[in-house]
């Protein structure tokens, strides 16, 4: 069995930032890894190294999420994906 590459991570809190063109996660629970920027326009994924500047034409939407479940892509129109994300939590046990 593989070892985990001890510099991946797995976030339990994290911020995504709703811009007009772009998606941003980045982890809040006191890591500094980098950013994933996820495309509006073709759903395509890099990793960034700080948030993108905002402005009075760019203002994000910001709000706490737990996970990214996934992505689902429809075929009608031009890219029209649709990200699955957990915004809340219960901690049982």
């Amino acid at each position: 069995m593989d070892k985990a590459d001890p510099a991946q991570k797995l976030y339990n809190k994290m911020r995504l930032w709703e811009f007009p063109d772009q998606y941003v996660v980045e982890p809040t629970d006191g890591s500094s890894g980098s950013f994933l920027a996820i495309s509006r326009l073709d759903g395509s994924m890099s990793h960034i190294d700080e948030i993108p500047q905002c402005n009075s034409l760019r203002v994000p939407k910001i709000q706490t999420i737990y996970g990214v479940v996934g992505m689902l892509k429809l075929l009608a129109g031009k890219f029209c994906g649709f990200y699955l994300i957990i915004v809340d939590n219960t901690i049982n046990g």
